[in-house]
């Protein structure tokens, strides 16, 4: 069955999962330090979660793994730009219906628990270092399948193709 949208499996997650973990709970209490009104999920047009995990090497090689995964999965070379944001989850706080205003919308799972991500037509079963990505205008929500302790983690981006004047969207960088 042909299908618009692709799972990739990240080994640098799956190797350096407890790292990844650890660092995006550094990055969750950072970000509640600096935005006490804010939550890392809705607050995504305040920061990148890469560059707030800059300069770190192990947060480099999944970059260049997600600028491959983007650039292959939208065959072009042309100028890219991308948000990408911490989700950190209980089990009552996972994100409900909804979709993403952006040309291409995908998630990368660091610790997505016993989770599902569920599209219209199809569904998606979480699991440590999967890198999802598919349209943007797609409404999707998370189901959990196993109740679990500790936060579900794990980092949603969006792509943006066209270029235009710099907006209140300060968490765009470009796709190197």
């Amino acid at each position: 069955m042909l299908t618009d949208w692709q799972v990739h499996k990240s080994n640098t997650i799956i190797n350096y999962h407890n790292f990844f973990v650890d660092e995006c709970h550094f990055v969750h209490e950072n970000f509640k330090k600096t935005f006490p009104d804010k939550d890392s999920t809705w607050g995504y047009h305040y920061y990148n979660v890469f560059a707030a995990t800059s300069p770190s090497p192990i947060w480099y090689d999944l970059y260049k793994q997600l600028r491959t995964i983007v650039r292959e999965y939208i065959g072009t070379e042309d100028p890219l730009w991308f948000q990408s944001w911490l989700n950190f989850h209980k089990p009552d706080q996972v994100l409900d219906w909804h979709d993403h205003n952006w040309p291409y919308h995908g998630y990368i799972s660091i610790d997505p628990k016993g989770t599902r991500t569920v599209f219209k037509d199809y569904e998606v079963k979480n699991e440590i270092g999967n890198i999802y990505i598919g349209p943007g205008h797609r409404r999707h929500k998370v189901e959990v399948d196993e109740v679990y302790d500790g936060p579900r983690i794990t980092l949603g981006f969006d792509i943006h193709t066209e270029p235009s004047k710099p907006f209140d969207q300060w968490s765009l960088l470009p796709l190197i």
